[in-house]
């Protein structure tokens, strides 16, 4: 979330396509991020009965964190509009939420998983509150104490759309049903997003 926020306002301070290209990498760097959180906090997730992932809902998620993070930062970025940060923010807590249900989506089980429809609207608005807070707070200002807090206020509105999102969760195992041969085991899915973590850091640099 720290070198979301610093790619942000470097991409802020350039003029010209290289504005475009720092954009990019922002909302690569954004979308990484929140990619990786959800799979690393979902390793640690052990419903106690075979799960896997199911590869192209995997992929769909990241590329949905990709593309409307990169739409909210460029919404943020749209010159004398005072609303864009709050805006864009909140379409970048979208991201969140897309990536998060897609990802969830993707997580196959032997059984059932029911959903508490309160928790998981509880879970969008506390989202999309902190992040319409979190890109103004991060480029408000020139101080380290502005994209300090920027970068905290991301990193909750990640966490906590995540782990409400979870707490919406209630899985029915089913001895019937099977997990599909075809579905990403969980310590491929690690080395996956140990790659990302990496890669994201390498943008940061």
């Amino acid at each position: 979330s720290f070198a979301a926020i610093r790619l942000l306002r470097h991409a802020r301070s350039v003029n010209g396509q290289m504005r475009y290209v720092w954009l990019g990498v922002a909302a690569t760097s954004i979308g990484f991020g929140i990619w990786a959180t959800h799979f690393i906090a979902m390793l640690a997730y052990t419903p106690g009965i075979p799960s896997g992932y199911h590869l192209g809902l995997t992929f769909l998620s990241l590329a949905a964190a990709v593309a409307l993070t990169g739409t909210g930062v460029a919404v943020s970025m749209i010159a004398d509009w005072r609303a864009g940060p709050w805006i864009g923010g909140a379409i970048v807590a979208g991201g969140i939420a897309a990536m998060h249900y897609t990802g969830m989506a993707a997580f196959v089980i032997a059984g059932f998983i029911l959903w508490d429809h309160t928790l998981i609207i509880a879970s969008i608005l506390l989202g999309a509150a902190l992040g319409a807070i979190a890109l103004p707070v991060g480029l408000h200002g020139d101080s380290e104490k502005w994209k300090s807090a920027g970068a905290l206020l991301l990193t909750l509105a990640i966490c906590s759309l995540h782990f409400t999102g979870m707490a919406a969760v209630s899985i029915i195992p089913d001895p019937i049903k099977a997990v599909p041969p075809t579905a990403l085991p969980a310590a491929l899915l690690a080395v996956l997003v140990c790659a990302v973590s990496f890669t994201i850091i390498l943008l940061a640099l």
